[in-house]
This record gives C-alpha cells, sequence and structure tokens, in this order.
C-alpha cells in the first residue's frame, strides 16, 4: 500500500466518523482496496496481542502459552474474515453483490479506530488504570456505536434501507458471537 492510498483511505475514515457519504470517494472499491484494507488488522494486531499476552494469566484455560497464542492467532483472523466472507453470499442474496466491494471496504477501514480503542482500553485495564467494570461498560458503550456506523456503512454501501443494514449488524454481532464462544470451547 503507497502512502497515498493509505492517507486517502485515512481521509474517507475520517469523513466516515462524521457520517459523511463523501467518504466513498477515498476508499478503494476493488478487490485489491478490500484486500488493503486488511491493513487495519495489522496495525491493530500488536495491541490486540500484547492484551492477550498480559491477560493469558488471568483468563481460564487448559492451553499452554505456545498453543493459546496459536488458537488466539487464529481468532483473529477468524474475527477479522468471518463477517466479510459471509457478506459476499449475504450481497449476492440482497442482490447487491455489485456493491460488495463498497460496503466491506469501509467497513474493514472502520474496524481500525474500534479496534484499537478496543485493545487500548484492554491495556488501560491490564495495567489497573481503569477497573474491569470500566472497561465493561466502555466495551458496550462502543458495541452502541459501531452498531450504528455500521449500520451506516451497510446503507450507503450497498444502498439498502436502514431496516436491512440493521438486520446487518444483527449478523455480524451473531457470528461474532458464535465465533468467540467456538473459541472458548477450543480453550476450555
Amino acid at each position: 500500500m503507497s502512502p497515498r492510498e493509505m492517507a486517502g483511505a485515512l481521509y474517507g475514515l475520517g469523513l466516515l466518523l462524521r457520517f459523511d457519504g463523501r467518504a466513498w470517494e477515498f476508499f478503494d472499491k476493488s478487490l485489491r482496496g478490500f484486500w488493503l484494507s486488511f491493513a487495519a488488522a495489522l496495525i491493530v494486531a500488536p495491541f490486540h496481542f500484547t492484551h492477550l499476552a498480559l491477560a493469558f494469566g488471568r483468563t481460564p484455560t487448559n492451553l499452554g502459552p505456545v498453543s493459546y497464542g496459536i488458537v488466539q492467532a487464529l481468532s483473529y483472523i477468524l474475527t477479522w474474515t468471518l463477517f466479510p466472507f459471509a457478506m459476499m453470499y449475504v450481497s449476492q442474496i440482497l442482490a447487491r453483490g455489485s456493491r460488495y466491494y463498497w460496503q466491506m471496504v469501509p467497513y474493514n477501514w472502520f474496524q481500525l479506530p474500534v479496534a484499537l480503542t478496543l485493545a487500548a482500553l484492554g491495556l488501560l485495564n491490564d495495567f489497573g488504570i481503569i477497573p474491569l467494570d470500566a472497561y465493561r461498560f466502555a466495551s458496550l458503550v462502543a458495541m452502541v456505536i459501531v452498531a450504528v456506523y455500521t449500520t451506516f456503512i451497510g446503507a450507503v454501501g450497498l444502498r439498502i434501507p436502514i431496516g436491512t443494514a440493521m438486520s446487518l449488524v444483527v449478523l455480524d454481532y451473531a457470528l461474532t458471537f458464535l465465533a468467540g464462544a467456538l473459541i472458548a470451547k477450543i480453550g476450555t
């Protein structure tokens, strides 16, 4: 990814955070842009895995550190790819297959501030700067904010009604919950 492409995506993200429909002009809504949007996952990964490493001793698991790390790495990949994979089919069902990248590229870039915020809150909790209840409350607030933004992204990106876009948020949360439950089963 060139610095210009990164700058464009980040500028588009800034517009997106202001609910500005011009944001889509700055995202590369192609197959290449789709794959490049996963740079957000690479940017967040060090913070996410630092939090997991710090939480390892407090997390009930029967796994050793190496097995735990492998399971968490696979979980991270699954978390970032499950909804985009499902949306390949859902967008076809909605007769919006041609708009797939219009939704998924901004969606992936939007995950950057969300994941960075949650990772920062997790680290603040790990270091005892904020209590666990404050971390949990902030995570709940973040879920609501994410629902609002991803509804906007789905509605504008796919050109679908708000109600349909809201159902995609429910699908996203359900897939995330199911994947998390499956990963938790592996660790116990």
